[in-house]
């Protein structure tokens, strides 16, 4: 065979030499093919190890995420959430590392967490990068794990103890902006001593002060200023430093302005307490406090006898009201005071008008619906950068330590006669026994009450009362008062009743006078009176109209009078309560009357003087202190009253004779004396009227949404 032949194959040849062509290209598929089944098991468990690496990680993330320290972290301020969150993410991305992860985490935020409460949730994912799948065009496997955790807070309650008097919010306003004997601001954006002349009147987002503790407040308005002992006043009451909320706006003329707190609260029983302070002097209320759980607990402080820098005759400078809100969308709701400058805060819980010096209040907060609240505090008074201070802020798991400071007025204390009247001046004209005469100008003895007040009697429903000058009949000075006398042309009664008001504090008080009755009888002797009658029946026996002779010492003249002739009553009532008399009419001129509606009429809508023998109520808002229907001679009559509320109670006197009884001669009182005994802390006497005030009573619960106070509570 030639080598030509063997160039030439056959059929066989020609076959051989195509399958091995078709082998190798089979062989070179099913090559790739297992190369690419083998990598695929080795990149595939190359991502299951990283999918594991991401589980522990985000297992380790959950248990963190529940540890009581941090979750305190969650539930303590206004920021908390985003720090709980922010700090879990840093443990993710350490964790990470420490496991030699070594491919990229892309989830740049993993664990989320939105309200407290809620369950928390760490998501990871990774891309792994493959090694032999590229050669089927897989470059990549993705990997992820999510696991939910128990982030529901059933440990602790959220991380908030309930242990009674555990300390969930304290503040003194220790940490200031400049040193030494100073004042310094701090502004709604944070920035410190850069006054603003504009209010924020939209809340922030960010916090305006954070106190030595760490506590975070939030500032509208214009600023918070805090001040070093002895720039305003000589003492702090905790530390060195207090706060003022109607600060400076650079100019001096106003500043008001309210500071608020974030907190989780658990469901239960807390008390607040605060120390206030009043910066501006009224005369006319010194020495008392005025506060109260309402708005309606203060609307009678209405004096404007005060200066504030250059504003004059202005009105509630020193007010600040204290809020409790839940939260709205990271935000207290807003109120519009007595300034027109938007503040945080529309649940008022307690408010503050004035006081001489550093005074506690005690707030008693029942939460039923556990969640974040605002505690707010707000400049609610006049614009003039002269408010009060605050200091010694505390919220505390069912109560704080130790009492409640007693406000009473230290200098009732010392000098408990607060005020007294022998009705001597102004002095009658002439040498007539008898004189008409009116008590516009009788502003009496302010012993150690108000010693800025200029004050008077009040007479109705006529402005007229007999003034008696008889030596027989004046038991302190040269001058008493007859309360029956002188039905003048025009006139329906002859009966007078005499009123005027004092400020008072919670606490006991005594009321005394003198009394004698101007028409002696033949048939009786001795006195015939009654302290605080506690009903009807003890009035009874006073109601006999029967003719009896007798004389009257007034004139000396003999005839026959009613057997109640003589009668004169003692009220109490609260300004809101009952009616009381608007003095200076002019002699003989009708009086008018400013009720509790707040109408005025000549004839009052809620008598300040109103008692019936036969049918006396001793629930009514002006409760009968006490009643004198005889003496022959002078006796001394003290009664007592309980005062549950700062405000302004009317003391009346008055002629209480039936009303047949239009003989124009009664009952002569004289030497009119208040005292004060002492706080409600102290001891009780031994019979007193409780003088009922407007609601909510002390003691009474306040319910708003989701949690609920006690109105002035009064145990310390």
């Amino acid at each position: 065979m030639t080598d030509s032949n063997r160039t030439r194959p056959g059929r066989l040849g020609r076959l051989w030499h195509e399958a091995k062509g078709s082998v190798a290209i089979i062989f070179a598929l099913s090559a790739t093919a297992l190369i690419a089944f083998l990598g695929a098991g080795l990149d595939l468990s190359r991502a299951y190890v990283a999918r594991q690496e991401l589980s522990n990680v985000a297992t380790l993330a959950c248990q963190y995420s529940t540890r009581p320290a941090l979750l305190q972290v969650a539930y303590s301020n206004n920021s908390g959430i985003a720090t709980y969150v922010s700090q879990v993410n840093t443990f993710v991305t350490q964790s990470l590392s420490n496991q030699n992860f070594q491919v990229t985490q892309t989830n740049t935020t993993p664990f989320t967490y939105s309200a407290l409460g809620s369950t928390g949730q760490v998501t990871l994912a990774a891309t792994v990068p493959t090694l032999f799948l590229p050669i089927v065009s897989i470059t990549s496997l993705p990997v992820g794990v999510t696991v939910s955790c128990a982030t529901t807070q059933t440990q602790n309650n959220g991380g908030t103890s309930t242990t009674a008097g555990t300390v969930v919010v304290s503040e003194s306003f220790e940490n200031s902006a400049c040193s030494g004997t100073c004042w310094s601001s701090f502004e709604p954006n944070g920035n410190q001593n850069q006054f603003i002349s504009t209010p924020v009147s939209t809340f922030p987002t960010n916090v305006g002060y954070v106190g030595a503790t760490g506590t975070e407040w939030t500032v509208m308005g214009y600023c918070l200023e805090i001040d070093a002992t002895n720039v305003i006043r000589s003492t702090s009451a905790d530390g060195t430093h207090a706060a003022e909320l109607d600060c400076d706006n650079g100019s001096g003329t106003g500043g008001v302005s309210s500071i608020s707190n974030k907190t989780y609260y658990p469901a239960g029983t807390y008390e607040l307490r605060y120390s206030f302070a009043g910066r501006i002097a009224y005369p006319d209320y010194d020495p008392t406090y005025i506060c109260g759980s309402t708005a309606g607990d203060v609307s009678w402080a209405n004096d404007t006898n005060a200066t504030a820098g250059s504003a004059t005759n202005v009105l509630r400078t020193n007010q600040v009201g204290v809020y409790f809100d839940a939260d709205q969308n990271g935000a207290p709701p807003t109120h519009v005071p007595l300034s027109g400058v938007t503040l945080a805060g529309s649940n008022l819980v307690d408010v503050c008008v004035t006081s001489t010096g550093w005074i506690q209040r005690s707030v008693k907060i029942t939460v039923t619906t556990a969640g974040y609240y605002w505690l707010s505090f707000a400049a609610d008074g006049a614009n003039t950068s002269y408010g009060a201070d605050i200091d010694a802020v505390q919220v505390c798991v069912t109560s704080c330590s130790g009492s409640v400071q007693d406000n009473f007025p230290s200098a009732w204390t010392s000098t408990p006669l607060l005020f007294e009247d022998s009705f001597a001046s102004p002095a009658a004209s002439g040498t007539t026994v008898n004189t008409a005469q009116v008590l516009d100008a009788d502003d009496g003895a302010s012993n150690n009450g108000w010693p800025g007040q200029t004050l008077s009697w009040a007479t109705g429903p006529y402005d007229q009362v007999g003034i008696v000058r008889a030596s027989a009949l004046v038991d302190s000075g040269s001058q008493s008062l007859e309360l029956d006398s002188y039905k003048g042309s025009g006139q329906s009664t002859s009966r007078r009743s005499v009123s005027r008001y004092f400020y008072l504090d919670p606490g006991y008080y005594s009321i005394t006078y003198d009394y004698i009755s101007a028409v002696k009888f033949n048939s009786v002797t001795g006195t015939n009176c009654t302290y605080a009658p506690s009903s009807s029946s003890a009035l009874s026996s006073y109601s006999s109209t029967t003719s009896t002779p007798g004389k009257n010492q007034i004139t000396n003249s003999t005839g026959n009078w009613p057997k109640d002739t003589n009668a004169v009553a003692v009220f109490m009532s609260h300004s809101l309560e009952a009616s009381y008399p608007i003095g200076g009419s002019g002699l003989n001129a009708i009086t008018s009357y400013y009720n509790p509606s707040g109408s005025t009429t000549t004839t009052p809508t809620v008598a300040p003087d109103s008692v019936s023998t036969s049918s006396y109520n001793t629930a009514q808002v002006n409760p009968v202190l006490d009643y004198c229907n005889y003496s022959s001679s002078w006796t001394t009559r003290t009664t007592y009253v309980e005062i549950t509320k700062p405000g302004q109670y009317w003391l009346t006197i008055g002629a209480a004779g039936a009303s047949t009884s239009q003989d124009q001669v009664g009952g002569i009182v004289d030497d009119v004396r208040v005292t004060a005994l002492n706080s409600l802390y102290g001891s009780s006497p031994s019979f007193y009227a409780a003088v009922p005030t407007p609601t909510p009573a002390s003691g009474g619960t306040v319910s708003y949404t989701g949690f609920s106070i006690v109105a002035d509570p009064l145990t310390p």
